[in-house]
């Protein structure tokens, strides 16, 4: 018998001895090769990770507001807005690549371009072997791909930091970039992000602004130039450092020779080339427009913003206020605003701020035009015309006496006065309005309401004018009350259209656009202010001949000079353009010995003639037709230029008028043949006038003078 106390089974493997025979050995060789294929599926996957994977958010995004090249009306560069990267750009089409440049760029940053996959061996270890001969660093090895990954990474992420982990980022990321785009569109990528020197991104804009063209007309010579910047963009900067720029050309240019880019020949005529590079516009034409007209083009902003500016305009006002600036400072003025309006389209054509936008002593960089001032005179226009269309007329009868009128504060009166202290007594509206004759204004802006007149004036567009009748009272009429020189030359604009008012635009309407309009008065109301404003027999009386309101062409002009002169202003149109100046000062000191005639007249004048000339050419200059078209609805008469009825044998001053064709045919019975001459008969004028009930004598109709008075003549 078998002792088995070992417990064991005699003659029976035990159960890991039997596995093991069962199963087959594994070998060190066998155990290898699964390391090698798990590390192959690991590579395998990082490497689909590297290449595949994703690319970080808004990569690829365009700038919040891209860089904005300004035109004037005729496609003139007038400023450039940088982009939200502070660059000036202009891109080129991936479809389209410049071949000069495209062969430049390839041999001064990466000869194997359309040869690696986005990183480049070759390139990386030709460069350890430069810098470590050079014992510094010299050459990199980063292709387009990676620059383009650094461009738009520095882009997304300002303030990231550099060093190696950055490279290899960029590495990564240049690889995901060639799998997601072809070669032409990754260098596009890379000319238009690219920084060229003096704030310039991307070789367009680069090539315009240097050498005037556009790049796909560059020389080999200019694009070798171009090529060569943006390794280091102030290091070859050519306005200083010349020299530098130069050799970094050659040396492009060399290469593009070596890669045969270009023959001998052209190599020698491209090393021989001399650079002219493109004058430098002006950083800022019209600073106050161009502010405005990016604040109206709308966001995101578009590369190219076409504004309604006339360049040449602009700059014939910068001459004329400095011709002027010595007479203007001899009346205590340092700042003018001036704005042109086109009448048939609403487009502003010249505008100018403050007369000096960088005299930061005198509130250059404030924008006058916008800027609320009390007008004086320049709104006495609306309220003549609002009592044209309420049944007055050029002939009507107004009295210029002493007068008081009632105020919105009980026991108040208001009395206005004269500028020059005189009283004329009867005045026709035609001498009242030319000769800018206070008291009249008042009484007719009475007889309106001061509700309606302030209703006018806010649709002809003043949006200043915001609280009640009663906080303005009757003196809104001589210009107490704050408006906008570039508000007020708009609605001035209506009377030029015949009553019609447009919105002002700062933007280019797209060609056949219509222009719409509101009318906000009758034709025939628009058309006695202009023939009143153009008429320089009818002011002659207070304003005498040849003074800066008269020009060789037809022009309806109206001054205004605000209470103690701290402004004054000048407004007219013509047929192709309105006007406005404003003269005085931001900070609101009293002008000396000044007004809407001496301060802003002279260069309402010469305003006027250069936009005349800009907008209708030479020969406008000497026009003679009237500004507008006579209406239908009046008919022209003689009339007494006293009592502005039909002149009779016996009325000492005749003259023709526009009147309505509806008016009454009344003689005139001021003038009468006595057997001791000739005897006039006026209205009975009285010393003190208590204004606030019925028409009174401002509103005396023809033929209806009241308490007729005899006076020997």
């Amino acid at each position: 018998m078998e002792d088995r106390r070992d417990g064991g089974q005699v003659g029976a493997p035990c159960g890991q001895e039997a596995r093991a025979a069962r199963e087959p050995s594994v070998t060190p060789a066998r155990r290898w090769r699964r390391v090698g294929a798990g590390a192959g599926l690991v590579a395998l996957a990082l490497a689909a990770w590297v290449r595949l994977g994703p690319l970080p958010a808004g990569l690829l995004d365009a700038p919040a507001s891209p860089s904005t090249v300004v035109v004037d009306r005729h496609g003139a560069r007038i400023y450039e807005a940088l982009s939200a990267d502070d660059g000036r750009t202009s891109p080129l089409d991936a479809a389209a690549l410049p071949p000069t440049l495209v062969a430049a760029t390839l041999a001064a940053e990466d000869r194997r371009y359309f040869a690696h996959p986005g990183i480049d061996p070759i390139a990386i270890a030709r460069a350890i072997r430069v810098n470590l001969a050079e014992g510094r660093a010299v050459e990199g090895g980063s292709t387009i791909s990676q620059q383009v990954a650094k461009l738009l990474l520095n882009r997304r992420e300002p303030t990231r930091r550099r060093g190696w982990l950055a490279k290899l980022r960029e590495a990564v990321l240049a690889l995901r970039l060639e799998q997601r785009f072809d070669k032409p569109a990754l260098l596009a990528l890379y000319l238009n992000h690219a920084a060229y020197g003096n704030q310039f991104i991307g070789a367009e804009r680069a090539s315009q602004a240097y050498f005037g063209v556009s790049a796909s007309m560059l020389t080999p010579a200019q694009a070798a130039f171009l090529a060569g910047l943006p390794q280091r963009p102030s290091a070859f900067n050519p306005f200083r450092n010349a020299d530098a720029a130069r050799a970094r050309q050659r040396t492009v240019l060399r290469r593009m020779a070596a890669a045969g880019a270009i023959d001998r020949a052209a190599l020698d005529g491209a090393l021989a080339e001399s650079l002219a590079f493109a004058p430098t516009p002006a950083p800022f034409a019209a600073p106050h427009f161009v502010a405005m007209a990016l604040a109206a083009s709308g966001t995101p902003r578009p590369a190219r913003l076409a504004t309604t500016l006339d360049a040449g305009l602009q700059a014939d006002v910068a001459g004329i206020l400095a011709r002027q600036r010595a007479d203007l400072r001899a009346h205590g003025a340092f700042n003018v605003a001036v704005v042109v309006l086109e009448n048939a389209t609403g487009e502003w054509v010249a505008w100018e701020g403050s007369g000096d936008y960088f005299d930061q002593a005198h509130g250059g960089a404030i924008n006058g035009p916008v800027a609320p001032r009390q007008p004086g005179s320049a709104l006495k226009p609306f309220t003549y015309a609002l009592a044209f269309d309420q049944g007055r007329d050029p002939a009507t009868l107004v009295a210029d006496v002493p007068s008081s009128f009632p105020t919105a504060e009980e026991g108040v009166v208001y009395t206005p006065r004269n500028y020059d202290n005189r009283y004329r007594g009867p005045l026709l509206v035609r001498q009242a309005l030319a000769g800018s004759i206070n008291v009249p204004a008042v009484a007719l802006a009475s007889e309106l309401g001061v509700p309606d007149v302030l209703r006018f004036l806010r649709r002809a567009g003043l949006s200043t004018l915001d609280k009640t009748a009663a906080y303005y009272g009757l003196g809104v009429t001589l210009g107490n009350a704050e408006v906008r020189l570039d508000e007020l030359t708009a609605a001035y604009a209506a009377f030029a259209r015949g009553g019609e008012y447009i919105a002002p635009t700062f933007l280019r309407r797209p060609d056949g656009a219509p222009v719409a309009g509101e009318r906000i008065m009758s034709d025939r109301a628009a058309f006695w202010i202009t023939d009143i404003l153009s008429d320089p027999e009818a002011r002659e009386f207070v304003f005498g001949r040849g003074g800066s309101l008269e020009l060789p062409f037809p022009v309806a002009a109206k001054t205004g000079t605000s209470q103690a002169y701290h402004d004054n202003w000048t407004i007219g149109y013509s047929k192709h353009a309105t006007v406005g100046v404003w003269v005085g000062n931001f900070d609101r000191r009293p002008l000396r010995n000044s007004s809407g005639v001496t301060g802003a007249g002279p260069i309402f004048h010469a305003v006027m003639l250069a936009a005349e000339r800009r907008l209708a050419g030479e020969a406008a200059l000497h026009a003679t037709e009237p500004l507008q078209a006579t209406p239908s609805t009046v008919v022209e008469r003689e009339v007494c230029a006293d009592s502005g009825l039909r002149a009779n044998a016996w009325c000492p001053r005749k003259r023709h008028d526009w009147l309505p064709v509806e008016r009454a045919d009344v003689a005139c019975n001021w003038h009468h043949l006595s057997d001791e001459g000739l005897v006039t008969v006026l209205p009975a004028v009285s010393d003190a006038r208590q204004q606030g009930q019925g028409r009174g004598v401002s509103g005396a109709r023809p033929g209806e003078p009241p308490g007729p008075r005899a006076l020997p003549r």
